[in-house]
């Protein structure tokens, strides 16, 4: 890999040195399979556990956190037939891959929490091998923390979680990024995680959607750095994936900005992701691309490549 050099100084106070080229991380925090009934959805060839298991070692990755896309089949934009029972088989399939795969893969279950049947499919599917934790679509779901019937349902959801001491990846971006921002990392913070306080929690993709890291998502970050800084007791089980934020595109300014956000919320809580498309096309690429991209310290590349969860350990 080339060697890397401090793109922005002034924006980001780095002093970097270039990065070796050895730092891989240790799990991959935001990966999804694709299966015979999500392939005519996402038009992407089928990957189970066995492909992706392929892409890890060719990037070094020991490990890979990988969430259902039940939520997706039952998004009700895509008129399918009996979402319920397609979001059951598809938690089942994940579970049966990441069994045959342990203990590499660890498995997050998914509903579309609007559901009538979201709860008490998601405590179902808690009870299946190697499901641990929950993952959260709010987009695909249609949620926005801003409605306070959807609100209370997310309450539940969490609280479900807290009982089941079940982690939660929450892809917390609105349906269209409409009426989305730095109110909704506030009531999260205050009004959404102290239901799972206990839990680990992580927000993909530094608040947004992927891929790229628009204003939208730093005005969201924003918040999360202050309440860092600020001591926040929801921050301390909280965590950030980078999944698809950065880009071969990114500009030395936009790359200084992520920069500024991780320190700001802390090293120890970013995770390194993926996603189903990583940047570049391959899980490698993509974690080449972030390194290249955002102006880190080979000790700051090292401390995120080497966070580890409860929930993977």
């Amino acid at each position: 890999m080339k060697a890397l050099t401090c793109l922005v100084p002034l924006l980001t106070g780095c002093a970097s040195v270039p990065p070796t080229g050895d730092v891989v991380p240790v799990v991959d925090y935001h990966q999804h399979l694709v299966s015979p009934a999500f392939q005519p959805i996402v038009k992407l060839p089928e990957r189970d556990g066995s492909a992706l298991l392929e892409e890890l070692d060719a990037a070094g990755i020991s490990k890979a956190v990988v969430h259902s896309v039940g939520y997706s089949l039952a998004d009700e934009r895509k008129e399918l037939a009996d979402p319920d029972r397609l979001t059951r088989e598809e938690n089942d399939w994940t579970s049966r891959e990441v069994v045959r795969h342990a203990p590499r893969l660890v498995g997050f279950c998914s509903s579309n929490p609007l559901r009538p049947d979201a709860l008490a499919e998601l405590e179902r599917c808690l009870a299946l091998p190697g499901m641990k934790g929950i993952k959260l679509h709010f987009g695909n779901s249609g949620v926005t923390l801003r409605d306070p019937l959807h609100l209370t349902t997310m309450q539940r959801v969490f609280a479900l979680a807290q009982r089941q001491h079940a982690p939660v990846l929450v892809h917390m971006r609105a349906r269209g990024g409409i009426n989305f921002g730095a109110e909704d990392a506030r009531i999260l913070l205050d009004r959404l995680a102290p239901y799972a306080s206990r839990c680990e929690i992580v927000v993909a993709h530094l608040g947004s959607a992927g891929p790229g890291y628009p204003e939208q998502a730093d005005a969201v970050m924003a918040v999360f750095g202050e309440a860092a800084t600020a001591g926040h007791p929801s921050m301390r089980r909280l965590y950030f994936d980078v999944a698809t934020t950065v880009t071969a595109d990114f500009t030395p300014a936009a790359g200084g900005l992520v920069a500024k956000r991780l320190r700001q919320i802390g090293l120890k809580r970013v995770l390194y992701g993926s996603d189903l498309t990583p940047p570049g096309g391959s899980i490698r690429a993509g974690w080449e691309i972030f390194q290249s991209k955002v102006p880190l310290t080979n000790a700051e590349l090292r401390a995120i490549a080497s966070n580890r969860t409860s929930f993977v350990r």
